[in-house]
């Protein structure tokens, strides 16, 4: 076994400084998702049991997950449409959660993850997901600060594919889940914390893994001014649900892979080893992890003290992120969008208020507007304040000020996209539609063509060599077509093809470039 290193630096601190976006934000529960569910690895198997006790020998946690061995472990794809398409549609939905949730056609959902027309794969990690059962004994706080505890065997949801019959009779129109009660219960009562969704698109699984358990720890440590975030290398194969290796080299080898993304984005500073053990004398590290302005960028979001950075506004330099904000915009690119956050306010007193000119506007409502155009664009803010109107009037809500529409973001940000989905469909249909009209016209004016070639080419071709032609033609027909039924029609045609083939009238492609059209 190769000796323990105490301190082994994977990268140093002068890395290229990242190109820091703006985020964009999903909320998910902070109960089940701390926990594993999914086998990440390509093949293979990973039992997934913890058992926690404490000093007196009680249970405090167990969490055992079994798969269905018709449709086999949920892996990889398995895990990304739990995380990336059922949590934000989930976040779309106020609580509590609504027993049927509608996720897409499998179609729209294979090409949101560029699986072109692989349905079936979708398929079969939605039952996958749908099949994988949990034997759960934990606790946890509620958003009202209640204890709540969950003891019970069971699976979080079931799936409804298109054509089949929803709980309340109506045939499925795409694929909707139907969440299980004790799912539902801890989604509904669970706090929330957000993560950066476009960053966690961007990573492979693993790493994704990675970043959804060590955030919390990077969090801790920002909150407490700590340089550091330490997770014990035996704990994170716990809950990343990966082998864990008893020697240095493969652990290197492994975490290097995992860790390699989020020291290229800037996420991690640098990540360093401690040689220990664990509780049995095995061999252990402690992996050390310093944040990196990404981190920071993201803790300073999600803690309400970041003024973020307008769409291709300049990165700041590595180590140069403070908490109020990540760079300072061009006094040109800054004065753009307060003018578009005073009307976006503006927009938004007329709309719910019939006042447009509300002057001075707030500076709060304004620094709000303003954060809400550089995050998700001018039209996508617009269509925040407009959604609000309709889902503010189904529960009597009048928001008075700006912020009070912003919860309703997330759900418009979603039907934003489903409208914008269905205009690209329309378009798309209006275009084959105009397509096909333009086709069958150009077919009907090349056929209108050949008639008339062919008439004047009867009219013009000596006899004998007409009726050679033809001859052939019908000789050839007959000899492979012995079938009474249409002989003579088809004869015909048969005839008229090998005139036009004899005198070389142009294809219809042909025909269309003399045109000189494209």
């Amino acid at each position: 076994m190769s000796p323990h290193p105490r301190h082994v630096p994977i990268q140093d601190d002068d890395a290229p400084p990242p190109d820091l976006a703006p985020l964009n934000i999903i909320r998910t529960e902070t109960v089940l998702s701390r926990l594993p569910l999914h086998n990440l690895s390509k093949k293979g198997r990973v039992d997934i049991h913890i058992l926690h006790k404490n000093a007196h020998g009680d249970i405090e946690l167990r969490w055992e997950v079994s798969y269905n061995e018709k449709y086999g472990p949920a892996r990889q794809l398995a895990y990304r449409l739990d995380t990336l398409l059922i949590n934000r549609c989930l976040e779309a939905y106020h609580r509590p959660l609504p027993q049927v949730i509608r996720l897409g056609s499998l179609a729209e959902i294979a090409a949101q993850f560029n699986l072109r027309r692989d349905t079936n794969s979708v398929k079969k990690a939605l039952l996958q997901n749908a099949a994988t059962f949990i034997a759960a004994k934990l606790r946890y706080t509620a958003t009202d600060g209640t204890e709540h505890t969950l003891e019970a065997g069971f699976t979080r949801y079931s799936v409804v594919f298109t054509g089949e019959r929803l709980p309340d009779g109506r045939t499925a129109d795409a694929v909707y889940l139907i969440l299980h009660d004790p799912y539902a219960q801890v989604l509904n009562h669970a706090p929330t914390r957000p993560l950066d969704y476009d960053y966690l698109q961007a990573l492979s699984p693993a790493a994704q893994r990675c970043y959804e358990i060590i955030s919390y720890k990077l969090f801790a440590a920002l909150k407490y001014q700590q340089p550091e975030a330490k997770v014990l290398y035996s704990e994170y194969c716990t809950f990343a649900a990966q082998q864990r290796y008893a020697d240095y080299p493969h652990v290197k080898k492994q975490m290097y892979k995992v860790h390699k993304p989020h020291l290229t984005s800037g996420y991690l500073a640098r990540v360093r080893y401690e040689a220990t053990t664990d509780a049995e004398g095995h061999p252990d590290w402690l992996m050390a992890y310093v944040p990196g302005p990404k981190a920071r960028a993201e803790y300073a979001a999600f803690n309400g003290r970041q003024r973020r950075r307008p769409p291709h506004a300049p990165a700041a330099p590595l180590g140069a992120v403070a908490d109020e904000a990540l760079t300072t915009p061009s006094p040109t690119a800054d004065e753009a969008l307060r003018t578009q956050a005073q009307a976006l306010v503006q927009h938004f007193h007329q709309r719910f208020h019939g006042t447009a000119d509300v002057v001075p506007v707030t500076s709060k409502a304004l620094a709000q507007a303003h954060d809400l155009i550089a995050q998700y664009g001018l039209d996508q803010a617009r269509h925040v304040v407009d959604f609000s109107i309709t889902a503010a009037h189904e529960t009597d809500y009048s928001p008075q000020t700006f912020g009070g529409i912003l919860q309703y973001t997330a759900r418009a940000l979603a039907d934003y996209a489903q409208t914008q989905q269905r205009l690209t469909a329309e378009a798309r249909a209006r275009d084959e539609r105009h397509r096909a009209q333009e086709d069958a016209q150009l077919r009907r004016q090349y056929e209108d063509y050949c008639a008339a070639r062919l008439a004047e080419l009867r009219a013009t071709t000596p006899p004998d060599v007409l009726a050679a032609v033809e001859a052939a033609a019908a000789a050839h027909f007959d000899r492979d077509h012995p079938s009474p039924f249409g002989r003579d029609l088809l004869r015909r045609y048969a005839m008229d093809d090998a005139v036009a083939a004899h005198f070389q009238i142009p294809s219809l492609e042909a025909w269309h470039a003399t045109q000189g059209r494209s």
